[in-house]
């Protein structure tokens, strides 16, 4: 059995250890920063938001497709009207003169089918929107690649 000789003895003061202990319990008793329930939701109605954008765009998209693939027959209708046009001007002249004059049409006539291949030139240009439309429309509705966390400064 150890003697009181053998036994070694400290005196310290109490009210460090005392205050050491009052601050661990205040700070077990206070949450650690981030409220993981509101993360969860500000994360889930940011999901919301981001897929009601990707079906408007969609939409958008689709309506701008349907418009677009309108375009190239009702430019195909305003070129054969134009050369319905011209038909009727081509007749109209030689009615007149009894011949068309190559001097006197000829800078008319140049223009008209400037005009013409113009007209060509826009439709295989729509065209070419078009196929590019939809394309993008195929890559739109293809799966998004899973996108990293958003990370928030913790709150103090």
């Amino acid at each position: 059995m150890p003697t009181r000789e053998d036994e070694e003895f400290e005196l310290i003061p109490l009210s460090p250890i005392r205050r050491m202990e009052k601050r661990i319990d205040k700070l077990e008793n206070t949450s650690g920063g981030v409220d993981v329930r509101e993360f969860f939701r500000e994360l889930v109605a940011i999901i919301r938001m981001n897929q009601e954008i990707v079906d408007e765009l969609a939409k958008s998209s689709d309506a701008l497709r349907i418009e677009l693939s309108k375009l190239p027959a009702k430019l195909d209708d305003v070129t054969q009207n134009l050369n319905e046009l011209l038909s009727y001007i081509k007749t109209a002249a030689m009615e007149e003169t009894g011949r068309i004059s190559s001097d006197a049409f000829g800078p008319l006539a140049e223009k008209l089918d400037q005009l013409i291949d113009t007209n060509k030139k826009i439709i295989e240009n729509d065209e070419n929107v078009s196929s590019l439309l939809e394309s993008i429309d195929k890559k739109m509705r293809s799966p998004l690649p899973p996108r990293p966390p958003i990370l928030r400064p913790l709150q103090r």
